[in-house]
């Protein structure tokens, strides 16, 4: 019934000949079952919600819609959510970032860390920077001067 490489001749092998060329296998009802429970674990982790990072690109994220007629979309109280369920989350998240009144509280809070100078700090800072800037001016205004002769000289 077979040929010399050991495979049986004919379209279907007999399942007694099947379950002995099959490594580690006792019997096919087994394996079938194994299959079967291994397809259903697949079919129930498409609609859980791998860990995503916490910061995305711009750009690269999937839009704010699931496919339709999920099995497991809108639940709560499991320990997975849905897609759309961790993206609206996510959306709301990103609002509360942004609010302007968050944004105001959190000016003053780094206003109340500022060193801010006393009086005589104040004049002195001043005066530095009023000198620097009139040097400056002097030096900008030199080079100006030295140019524009240069330029008559050569160009007469």
């Amino acid at each position: 019934m077979s040929d010399k490489d050991g495979e049986p001749n004919g379209d279907r092998p007999d399942a007694e000949q099947f379950d002995r060329d099959a490594p580690g296998v006792d019997d096919a009802a087994e394996l079938e079952a194994a299959e079967a429970e291994i397809a259903d674990e697949a079919e129930t982790d498409e609609d859980k919600v791998v860990a995503t990072p916490t910061r995305r690109q711009r750009g690269t994220g999937r839009s704010g819609s699931s496919p339709a007629g999920r099995p497991g979309e809108g639940r709560t109280g499991e320990g997975t959510r849905s897609r759309a369920a961790a993206e609206r989350a996510r959306a709301e998240e990103l609002r509360d970032k942004r609010s302007i009144g968050r944004f105001l509280r959190e000016v003053v809070a780094e206003l109340r860390k500022v060193i801010w100078p006393g009086r005589k700090e104040l004049i002195t800072y001043t005066t530095v920077v009023i000198i620097f800037v009139a040097v400056m001016v002097a030096l900008v205004a030199g080079l100006d001067i030295v140019f524009a002769q240069g330029v008559l000289a050569v160009f007469g």
